[in-house]
Formats: C-alpha cells, sequence, structure tokens
C-alpha cells in the first residue's frame, strides 16, 4: 500500500505481486487518509493487517501532509509488524535522474537537481539555475501520485521504522507566541 499526502490530493495506491491493482484519489490531506485506506481495503475485502508492506511519501510538501502521512503508516506499521519504505517527493515525481521542481508555496518552489542536494526558491531562479540542462524537468504543479510512490517502493528495501521521518527541505514556518 503507497500513501500520499504531501500536496493538496491525498491518495492510497494497492499493489499485488508488484502490479497496481487499485489507487483512489481525493482533494484533501490528513483529514482523508484514513478514510481512503480504509475504503481501498474495504473494497478489496483487505485489512491493515493484510498489507505486508506500506510506502510512504516523506516529502518535502505540505509540512501537514508530510506530518500526517508518516505518522499515519508508522502508526500502522508499529501496531501490524509490516514493513515500510520511504520514498520521497522528488523521486515520486520524477526519478532520479530528472529535475524535479514541486510546489512549495510563498512564491517558492522546492527543486532537485541530480547530482546536487535538494533546494527551495523562487521558480525563476531555479529555471535560471537549470538553464542548459540536458536532464528532463518535471514540474511544478503536477503533484506526486500514490501509484509512483508504490512503483518507486517496489525496487527498495525497507527502511528503519525507528529512523522514518519526514524530509523538510525548508524549516517549518512557525509564528511566535505573543
Amino acid at each position: 500500500m503507497a500513501v500520499e499526502t504531501t500536496s493538496r490530493v491525498a491518495g492510497v495506491a494497492l499493489f499485488e505481486d508488484g502490479e497496481l491493482v487499485a489507487a483512489i484519489e481525493r482533494e484533501g490531506r490528513g483529514d482523508v487518509i484514513l478514510p481512503l485506506i480504509d475504503e481501498l481495503l474495504s473494497a478489496r475485502g483487505l485489512s491493515a493487517r493484510d498489507v505486508a508492506r506500506w510506502a510512504v511519501d516523506v516529502g518535502p510538501g505540505s509540512f501537514t501532509g508530510v506530518r500526517v502521512g508518516v505518522s499515519t503508516v508508522k502508526g500502522i506499521a508499529f501496531a501490524t509488524g509490516a514493513e515500510v519504505v520511504a520514498v520521497d517527493a522528488f523521486d515520486a515525481l520524477a526519478g532520479p535522474d530528472a529535475v524535479a521542481i514541486l510546489d512549495a508555496g510563498k512564491g517558492e518552489v522546492y527543486f532537485r537537481v541530480p547530482g546536487s542536494e535538494p533546494g527551495h526558491a523562487p521558480l525563476d531562479a531555479v529555471k535560471a539555475r537549470i538553464a542548459g540542462r540536458s536532464e528532463r524537468v518535471v514540474g511544478p504543479g503536477i503533484p506526486p501520485r500514490a501509484e509512483a510512490v508504490g512503483r518507486c517502493a517496489l525496487g527498495r528495501a525497507a527502511s528503519d521504522l525507528d529512523r522514518l521521518e519526514p524530509f523538510y527541505v525548508r524549516a517549518p514556518d512557525l509564528t511566535r507566541p505573543r
């Protein structure tokens, strides 16, 4: 089962023997992910205990969405003993060999250029940085999908559940107490 909560569209995708068998997406983030999981599993006559491996998009993306997705999958895995595979949003969107650009809000994008550390900047600055590069560019405006998270996870080893954490490219915006 793959879980995606980093953008405005949350989704889940179920794989059996490496093949996608069902997927559901819905507008929302944390408020819809448990009902989506339940809907997909119930439609297949399954429960969370029947899922041997969970994949989750660990970010970057919506601060709250990333936290809800990671904590939901961690909780299910702790309760059921299932494996978990962390997939970052850049790989889910574009794979490891393309420039990936994700909406970051506040007039910025998150970006990953192959061979460089991820960053965040205004889109025009990122366009100037990647001008003349030969890699394929994916985004912005295209959110990662649960199906892509699942496909990335198929070829990866399980993550250490105790070390599974959200992947933030920038610090969260916090307001100071008055």
